[in-house]
């Protein structure tokens, strides 16, 4: 496995990515954008997902890049522009997409890679981002996986789906941050998203209108049970409620639980469970690889 630091320019300004892919392979490489969550970096996204780790066993390149820290003295104006409009990246009318749209342009001039297997992933601020890269540029994503990070309101009021979008989704009801059930109290650090479940339907709705879920409850050993609702045939919306759960990426390390974001919880394994929910499927299609 190789870890590289790279940097091209969008809209004049210098923007940097790490990647990581195999040493040796022999067929065009599918590829996994993994987006951080507000006020965190890619560095940190990175060793919180570990999709690096993956990409020998699973020939795959995984790219983590750095959104644009708009004031210096404060991390948290580090966000993606996923549609918000209190968002400082959707003030500042950062173009995110471009910049994702040039950078998979980048890949491809500098790899074999497999356009029909191009997926991105996200936490929170990163996770809504996907949402928004998935409905706007339906044309480029075989799928998209989220975490705590729901699609904005905006963006799901102008969605108009051309075919079928995979989406996995995690979100825990003890989240602090981002409301899951979208209900927006004085307390809210984050408002303008549709709840976890709504984000889901939103996605369900690309392969048919017919939107029975089969749920499905898992217990967790000294922790609370997770819900899997499936839609469709192949899984291809799955949506994953963890009670108790926090704004955490689940299965990541324990460094991430704090008074603020809860507790971090074992299963399901985020990393893991996107990653073998969406290499299945390609672009444009309706059924599994």
């Amino acid at each position: 496995m190789n870890t590289y630091k790279e940097s091209i320019e969008c809209d004049g300004r210098e923007r940097t990515f790490y990647y990581s892919l195999p040493q040796t392979f022999t067929k065009p490489l599918p590829v996994l954008l993994c987006f951080h969550g507000a006020g965190s970096n890619a560095l940190h996204h990175m060793k919180t997902t570990k999709f690096h780790e993956k990409v020998e066993e699973q020939q795959m390149i995984a790219v983590f890049p750095e959104a644009v820290q708009l004031n210096k003295s404060d991390p948290m104006s580090r966000q993606w522009n996923e549609g918000r409009q209190k968002n400082p990246a959707n003030e500042q009318g950062i173009n995110d997409i471009g910049f994702v749209m040039e950078l998979i342009d980048w890949l491809k001039h500098q790899f074999s890679i497999n356009e029909d297997r191009i997926y991105a992933t996200g936490f929170s601020n990163g996770s809504s981002f996907s949402m928004r890269l998935a409905i706007e540029c339906q044309d480029v994503f075989a799928g998209i996986g989220g975490v705590s990070g729901p699609v904005t309101a905006e963006v799901a009021e102008k969605c108009e789906w051309a075919h079928p979008m995979p989406m996995v989704f995690m979100m825990g009801t003890d989240d602090a941050v981002v409301p899951y059930d979208g209900i927006v109290d004085s307390e809210s650090m984050v408002d303008g998203l549709l709840s976890a479940n709504d984000t889901a339907l939103l996605f369900a709705r690309s392969w048919s209108e017919s939107l029975l879920a089969l749920k499905e409850e898992f217990p967790v050993p000294n922790e609370s049970s997770v819900t899997k609702h499936t839609f469709h045939q192949h899984e291809g919306t799955v949506y994953y409620l963890i009670n108790g759960g926090g704004h955490t990426w689940p299965g990541g390390p324990e460094s991430q639980a704090s008074a603020l974001a809860g507790n971090v919880p074992s299963h399901p394994d985020a990393t893991q469970v996107i990653w073998d929910q969406l290499k299945h499927f390609k672009r444009n299609k309706q059924t599994m690889i």
